[in-house]
């Protein structure tokens, strides 16, 4: 139990560390990030596609919901390629959803510190409520700010980057404190 519990939290470690590299880029470079995004979500869709024609006309013959789902993809793909600014918002929804999850977990956590005894637990929480809502625009109103909105979302990444690294140790810090020698104890944080 130990162990798997080391694994996942060193699984979350390096999904904040990835959450925070990406959130530089956004910050550093939106307009390039932009187009990055959008070729390699158009690759993806393109490869995919592909592999999907190419398997159903195969020895062994695909299926034709494969086939149609291919023609879908390589056709959306290929477009992508051709106009790599208009699938943007597409990629702005879907980093909005992440960013929503993530916030989500954030505040689940939260109210782990707040359980756990630590006095100023409502600050990242309400600090994840804000980034709820800015989770919440970025899916539903995308196009509000474009280049703007990718630099807002390098922000809300690095902010919940840095928020879940920060938790994770604290919520290891608290375990560690609290269990000695397998009797759980009552600890109020001093910090």
């Amino acid at each position: 139990m130990r162990e798997l519990l080391k694994n996942i939290k060193w699984s979350l470690i390096l999904a904040s560390l990835l959450y925070l590299f990406l959130g530089l880029a956004l910050l550093i470079w939106p307009h390039t990030s932009n187009l990055i995004l959008c070729y390699i979500v158009a690759g993806v869709l393109t490869a995919y596609g592909l592999f999907n024609i190419i398997a159903y006309f195969g020895r062994e013959r695909g299926s034709v919901i494969g086939l149609v789902i291919g023609i879908i993809c390589a056709g959306f793909g290929v477009y992508a390629l051709v106009q790599p600014t208009r699938v943007s918002d597409i990629i702005f929804i879907i980093l909005g959803v992440a960013i929503l999850v993530n916030g989500a977990t954030s505040l689940r956590r939260d109210l782990e510190l707040r359980a756990v005894g630590f006095d100023r637990w409502w600050v990242p929480f309400a600090l994840d409520v804000l980034i709820l809502i800015l989770g919440c625009i970025v899916v539903f109103n995308p196009s509000l700010f474009a280049e703007m909105l990718i630099q807002i979302i390098g922000i809300i990444l690095i902010y919940e980057s840095v928020s879940d690294l920060w938790s994770i140790h604290r919520l290891a810090k608290l375990t560690r404190a609290a269990v000695i020698e397998g009797e759980v104890i009552d600890v109020q944080d001093t910090d």
